[in-house]
């Protein structure tokens, strides 16, 4: 699909600066000049051309009670498949990915505070056969904005989630009620003048309860932000890869800072190293249109930092990749 201006410009909004109203394309249709009609026309059209994966809300799974952690299985060739099947099958795993690496399979998985993520990724090892795991939490999260400048004039914009944004666990609170608001908000909004108006039919409260409800998640840090995803591929950022960089310990929150100052990276993550074994303590995820884009931009981060112990995983098959649904 060939976008035009007004597209891009309607995809930066609904990635960035969604309307919290009862009739959010109408100010979308004030913001670009166009009627609220053409906009509902242009986002279905979007959506049916799979530019547009998803609009709804974008929890922080740690804000709202859940854990999660990266983790990596080192698996024989002939055991791949069969492996990515085993995780594949855990409700908890959202994202699965084949990485040019010894440790081969990368997964991110997802689980209530009640259950142990140890032990399952231990079953998981044992189930599919992996000869050695790596568990590499957050220990910081610099930065996380999966947003995509379409235009090339808004990336000074972009919002993103920082390790500022993160609560203390004794101060996560969630409601019945808010659970019940995150079942509903988590699902793909309908596009019609009043999106909101049979989610908050389906919880008994008026629209506006509904809306003021995800303001007070949003100023909680418990939802980052009521966003579209994209299919990044097919909205011209087809090339992805995962930086490692070994950083020395006393410079990661500097380096940390500098990577995350990149709009190109999404992600920027310390992670814990096992001496002997995995020694790459800073992540980052790299989002460009070619190759050569994304190279050049990990020799950026390596002039700026001055790190020169350094890698580039590449995603060489997609297993899974879902959203992650809390409370259901």
């Amino acid at each position: 699909m060939e976008l035009k201006l007004t597209d891009k410009k309607i995809l930066n909004i609904l990635q960035t600066d969604f309307p919290i109203s009862t009739r959010p394309f109408l100010s979308i249709a004030n913001l670009t000049g166009i009627t609220e009609d053409e906009v509902l026309e242009r986002i279905i059209n979007l959506k049916n051309n799979r530019i547009i994966r998803q609009i709804s809300a974008i929890f922080d799974s740690h804000n709202i009670g859940y854990k999660s952690t990266l983790a990596a299985f080192k698996v024989e060739d002939d055991l791949i498949d069969s492996a990515a099947d085993v995780i594949n099958s855990h409700s908890g795993v959202s994202h699965n990915y084949l990485r040019n690496n010894e440790y081969n399979i990368w997964f991110t998985i997802t689980l209530p505070s009640s259950q142990v993520l140890e032990d399952e990724i231990k079953s998981l090892s044992e189930v599919s056969k992996a000869s050695d795991y790596l568990i590499l939490p957050t220990l910081k999260l610099f930065k996380i904005g999966v947003n995509f400048d379409m235009t090339g004039e808004d990336s000074s914009s972009f919002k993103f989630f920082s390790h500022d944004d993160f609560k203390a666990d004794s101060e996560i609170r969630i409601t019945d009620f808010e659970k019940l608001c995150i079942r509903e908000l988590q699902k793909d909004l309908e596009i019609t003048p009043e999106p909101f108006k049979n989610l908050s039919v389906n919880l008994g409260i008026s629209q506006d309860k509904l809306l003021e409800t995800i303001k007070n998640f949003i100023s909680d840090k418990k939802m980052r932000r009521f966003a579209c995803v994209l299919y990044h591929q097919k909205a011209g950022f087809g090339y992805n890869i995962m930086g490692i960089w070994k950083s020395k310990p006393e410079d990661v929150e500097k380096n940390g800072k500098i990577m995350s100052s990149l709009k190109e990276v999404s992600h920027c993550y310390q992670r814990p190293v096992y001496p002997g074994r995995w020694e790459y303590n800073i992540f980052t995820m790299i989002h460009s249109r070619s190759q050569e884009e994304a190279r050049n931009v990990m020799k950026q981060i390596s002039s700026l930092t001055g790190i020169t112990d350094f890698d580039a995983l590449e995603s060489t098959k997609e297993f899974k990749k879902v959203r992650v649904k809390y409370y259901v």
